[in-house]
Formats: C-alpha cells, sequence, structure tokens
C-alpha cells in the first residue's frame, strides 16, 4: 500500500481533527525549541510518553492521532517511510507534513527516538534535495513548487485505464495516450508544454 493511499486510511479509521489535539496555550510558539523539549521530558517516563508531552506542547498533529497516543502515530509513521510509496518519502515529508506548524521539530524529534535510519529522508525533505514524483493531476510544466519540470518521465506497474495528455499553454493537445493495460510507460515532458495531466497511472519519476 502506498503512502498516499496508507495516510488516507488513517485519516478515516481514526476520524480525528486538528481540534482532537489539546494544546498548552491559544497561540503556541512556532517551533518546538530544544528547551521547550527537555522541559517537556521526564526522567522516569518512556521514550513514549516523553514525546507525547512534546507533541502537546506544540501546534504538530498527526494523522490518527486522534484514536491513538502521538508516539504510535509517529511509529505509523516511521512503518509508511520503509513501504513502498505512490510519491517519495522525502516528497511526502515536505509536502505533507513539513508545511504543519512545529513541524520539522517534532518530525526530528520523532525520527530520531523511533526510526533514526530515515534522518536522511528528513534532511533530504528539510533541504528540499529530494527527487519529485507525480501523481493524478494536472501540472503546469516549468521550474518552481507545485510545477512539473520538463523532462523524461515513467510510470511502472500494473497499469490500468492510465491517461496521460500533453497540452499547450492555451490548452490545445500536443500529444497523449490511453492505454488500457501496461506494465510500463514513458513520456517526455517538452519546456514548450504548458500542462501535464495525467489520470490513474500512478507516479511518474524522472528517468535517470
Amino acid at each position: 500500500m502506498g503512502i498516499v493511499a496508507a495516510a488516507a486510511a488513517m485519516v478515516v479509521l481514526s476520524g480525528c481533527s486538528r481540534g482532537a489535539v489539546a494544546k498548552k496555550s491559544a497561540k503556541p510558539s512556532p517551533t518546538v525549541s530544544a528547551a521547550a523539549v527537555e522541559g517537556n521530558e521526564s526522567p522516569t517516563a518512556s521514550p513514549e510518553e516523553d514525546f507525547n508531552a512534546i507533541v502537546l506542547g506544540s501546534s504538530f498533529y498527526f494523522d490518527g492521532q486522534g484514536t491513538a497516543s502521538a508516539a504510535d502515530a509517529m511509529k505509523r509513521y516511521c512503518e509508511l517511510l520503509g513501504e513502498d510509496e505512490l510519491e517519495s518519502r522525502a516528497q511526502w515529508l515536505a509536502e505533507k507534513e513539513l508545511v504543519k506548524e512545529d513541524g520539522e521539530a517534532v518530525l526530528e524529534d520523532g525520527i530520531a527516538r523511533f526510526c533514526p535510519a530515515h534522518a536522511k529522508t528528513l534532511k533530504a525533505a528539510v533541504d528540499g534535495s529530494y527527487e519529485r514524483w507525480f501523481t493524478d493531476g494536472t501540472y503546469e510544466v516549468g521550474s518552481g513548487p507545485d510545477k512539473m519540470p520538463p523532462g523524461s518521465y515513467r510510470t511502472t506497474g500494473a497499469l490500468r485505464d492510465c491517461y496521460w495528455e500533453r497540452t499547450s499553454r492555451s490548452g490545445e493537445i500536443l500529444d497523449n495516450q490511453f492505454a488500457t493495460s501496461a506494465q510500463e510507460v514513458r513520456v517526455t515532458v517538452r519546456a514548450r508544454d504548458g500542462q501535464f495531466t495525467t489520470r490513474r497511472c500512478g507516479s511518474w519519476k524522472p528517468v535517470k
């Protein structure tokens, strides 16, 4: 199961909302400082209890935290970081988790405690030095956030009813393909293209 599907399943399962997370004050600090982390730790508490206190003292929330402790949710995130995914792991952290308030500090602490093997993934997400994959949607061709850089891409797997199209800036279809069944599909997005649209094609990854 992919990261996007798994994360969505956690949301459905938990029925959680940001409002379910307790906060120390109505206006929390924008980051979890080292002093705050140390202040929330207890010499007799377990790593899980310490982490729960840290998260409750922040503005960060985990998908699935409504029916589980923050530590349990973080451990699930660690599992997701080790699975095959619909988008790159660093991309998932950068675009879904680090954008949350206190995200970097909480994830740094959680990964260090429960899955230190993924520290490099978090660093890549923070630095922005990760490979971006593209799933269902329409993307403007170009450089910058939410844009698809020109280049060659491919998607693999048991593809069913995969459709893609390249369009001009004015929306004219330049090239497209519909594959009822395929194991691999490739496409070259050109600098002069305006948009790239994909549906049911899984993840498009840059061809190295």
